[in-house]
């Protein structure tokens, strides 16, 4: 199994505050590897998420909504999974859901007191460990000082730092972990001080009891913590904070914000979840925040394009957007579009000149800051901005303004690697917000860039998968989003552009002369997969033998007009990196290794070349002829021939794999009860896991 999601329970009974700070924490910490994706009790129930799924997380709310809407199959298939292997992390309120027993504020108007069906920890989570707590307010919230029991830890001491053992961490309403007798599945992580009053009689003290444990559950394992872990002291509001045990909260948070970052990296590195080293920084520094990487510009150079008039043409169009003078000085004009104010600069020419000042770019690029969110107030949703430069051939951008791609090199790729629409115009941002989303939302831009332009960047704080997923792009993956004009053609579908592109990207590769055999495969509808065999530092805990998982993805976003599509394909592939699964140059390396081969590895420009040039070479045959030609390769390339495969929607009929339509990419399967019965099943209307063989209807 290769987990890439970190699934977030979004149901009914979740606090809302308490979910968006975890959803931040996770970011932060674990977003580097993995796609942070909220998930309902629809999704849980129906949807094939298991084998995706790295950690499954309980957040704080009400433990009684979760019972309403789990119990019962959700809580099967969970408990399952834990027992296979999968890893599992209830916190406040899904720490007392994932208990054998609830007792909370027993013997109150309050009180909610049973057995839960989870029982990942054998005895009772019982609470509230200390007085006041309020569901409407912070009223009851304290900075407790817990003590970490470091041994207890499957870590590398060096984690730690020299960290001292007592930490202050956020607690509002959670409890303490009483085992039952004869339970030795559970080891105690953290405890909490001496004042602990038992909810049964506030008048008796309870000894440093367990404030987070650890669960071994068959193969899984289960952490359960009565404390936020995933506070950080920059989340919260002072003026929630008034009574006189919690108004110094937040600056007991403060000073102890790496302790904590720490503690919680400590937690992900015993559950075998792979941590982002920036999240726990090199010192207790107390003025570490939870801001979002800056949003840096993009650059937009002639790749393909030749000729002076069409380079002056295209960007003479680009600069008469920008209408409307910014507040960034004289020379500041905004084009102000559809989702962004878009800043257009004309570069600098000269080597070794930057393109755009730090100055200006601090200006307008402006920090997105993760402020507080009080109870009453949502956080406003401020104009974003972006920079724009256009580059002409000699004011190409060097390694100063983009250290992680080679702009000079993949312009060389470009014109080297002969195509002629297919990347004419490269745009490339370090870090963006979504190269698909800054294209597709902001129109009239669209509208004026050339046609085969492609959007490139090496970070994306938002990038967009199939339906409801998210992409995972560690650095090392190439994530680009390509415009297409594509003409209204009864041969020539659009729907059958997905299948063009991701065929376009395995056959750049492997018609490469030496590259034929290497293992990479389609998966239907739009998927790219490699031959995965575990790295040293995988957290694939129970991938015993090599497996198919996948390196990359296609997502093709269309609208419509005056008889012409305007497509726009996102791709992203692990061109680089063997995390999280592993990489096209990972494959290379290994074939090289296991048949004495000197096959050289890729960088992610010549990549883009070959994937673009493929590209037009495949949809040129495709606008002539349609996709029956393109069927062989196709087949050739795809890992599902003669695949039984079950069909959920259809009670759970057994079927196999025909193949799929050239018409329309439906997806072919034979009956094996009914062998004259053919099904045909769209491609964006179901969700094909793979290792299980199942088909089933996607939940939006």
């Amino acid at each position: 199994m290769v987990g890439l999601n970190v699934l977030v329970y979004s149901g009914p009974g979740v606090s809302l505050n308490g979910h968006a700070y975890l959803l931040r924490t996770l970011r932060q910490f674990l977003g580097h590897r993995y796609a942070i994706i909220p998930i309902g009790p629809e999704a849980l129930r129906k949807e094939p998420w298991e084998s995706k799924a790295a950690l499954l997380v309980i957040p704080g709310g009400r433990d009684l909504p979760y019972m309403a809407e789990m119990n019962g199959e959700i809580n099967r298939r969970i408990k399952t999974w834990v027992q296979a292997g999968g890893r599992f992390l209830g916190i406040c309120a899904g720490g007392y859901y994932a208990s054998a027993r609830c007792e909370f504020e027993p013997g109150t108007d309050k009180a909610v007191v049973g057995d839960r069906e989870l029982a990942f920890f054998g005895g009772a989570c019982v609470g509230c460990a200390y007085p006041g707590f309020n569901y409407k307010s912070e009223e009851g919230a304290r900075a407790v000082e817990a003590t970490v029991d470091r041994g207890a830890f499957n870590v590398p001491g060096s984690l730690w730092k020299g960290d001292p053992v007592a930490v202050r961490i956020h607690y509002n309403g959670g409890g303490f972990f009483v085992p039952d007798e004869g339970n030795s599945d559970a080891t105690v992580l953290v405890r909490y001080p001496s004042d602990v009053t038992s909810p049964h009689d506030r008048a008796k003290r309870v000894d440093s009891p367990a404030a987070v444990v650890s669960c071994k559950v068959g193969r899984g394992t289960a952490v359960l913590s009565g404390l936020h872990i995933e506070y950080a002291w920059d989340f919260l509001a002072p003026s929630s904070y008034t009574q006189p045990y919690n108004r110094g909260l937040i600056a007991l948070m403060r000073n102890h914000d790496a302790y904590r970052r720490r503690l919680l990296g400590a937690i992900f590195t015993h559950m075998k979840i792979s941590v982002n080293p920036e999240a726990l920084g090199d010192s207790p520094d107390p003025a570490h925040s939870m801001r979002v990487p800056t949003i840096t510009p993009t650059f937009m150079v002639p790749a393909r394009v030749s000729g002076v008039a069409a380079i002056s043409s295209a960007m003479y169009a680009l600069n008469n957007l920008a209408a409307h003078r910014g507040d960034c000085g004289a020379a500041d004009m905004v084009l102000r579009d559809t989702a962004e104010d878009i800043h257009i600069v004309t570069a600098a020419t000269g080597a070794g000149a930057r393109r755009v000042s730090v100055e200006y770019q601090n200006a307008v690029l402006q920090p997105d800051d993760i402020g507080p969110v009080s109870a009453t107030e949502a956080m406003p949703e401020s104009r974003k901005h972006s920079v724009l430069v256009l580059c002409t051939p000699d004011s190409v951008p060097g390694t100063n303004e983009a250290p992680r791609f080679d702009m000079h090199a993949a312009v060389k790729y470009m014109q080297a690697i002969k195509a002629h629409t297919a990347g004419s115009w490269l745009m490339y941002s370090d870090t963006t917000r979504s190269t698909q989303t800054f294209l597709e939302r902001n129109q009239r831009l669209l509208a004026q860039l050339p046609d085969g332009t492609v959007n490139v960047a090496t970070v994306q704080l938002a990038g967009r998968g199939r339906g409801r997923n998210t992409w995972v792009a560690p650095v090392g993956c190439l994530q680009f989003t390509m415009l297409i004009r594509h003409p209204t053609l009864k041969q020539a579908p659009v729907v059958m552009m997905q299948y063009v592109m991701s065929l376009a990207i395995v056959e750049a590769v492997k018609t490469l002369p030496g590259y034929e055999h290497l293992p990479l495969r389609l998966k239907w509808p739009n998927d790219v997969h490699a031959l995965h065999t575990r790295a040293a530092d995988s957290d694939d805990s129970f991938d015993a033998e090599p497996a198919y998982a996948k390196v990359g993805g296609i997502l093709v976003n269309s609208s419509y007009k005056s008889g012409e599509y305007t497509l726009l394909f996102g791709c992203g592939i692990n061109v680089a990196n063997r995390l999280p699964t592993t990489s096209i140059n990972s494959v290379i390396r290994d074939y090289n290794d296991a048949h004495g081969t000197r096959l050289d590895t890729i960088p992610l420009e010549k990549a883009l070349a070959l994937f673009t040039a493929k590209f037009e070479e495949l949809y040129r045959q495709f606008l002539a002829f349609g996709f029956e030609p393109l069927l062989e390769a196709y087949y050739r390339n795809w890992l599902h021939s003669d695949q039984v495969v079950t069909l959920a929607d259809r009670s759970y009929e057994k079927a196999r794999v025909v193949g799929i339509s050239a018409a329309d990419g439906q997806l072919q399967v034979r009956s094996l009860n009914s062998p004259h019965t053919v099904y045909s099943l769209q491609p964006d209307g179901n969700s094909f896991d793979m290792l299980r063989g199942l088909i089933s209807r996607k939940i939006n």
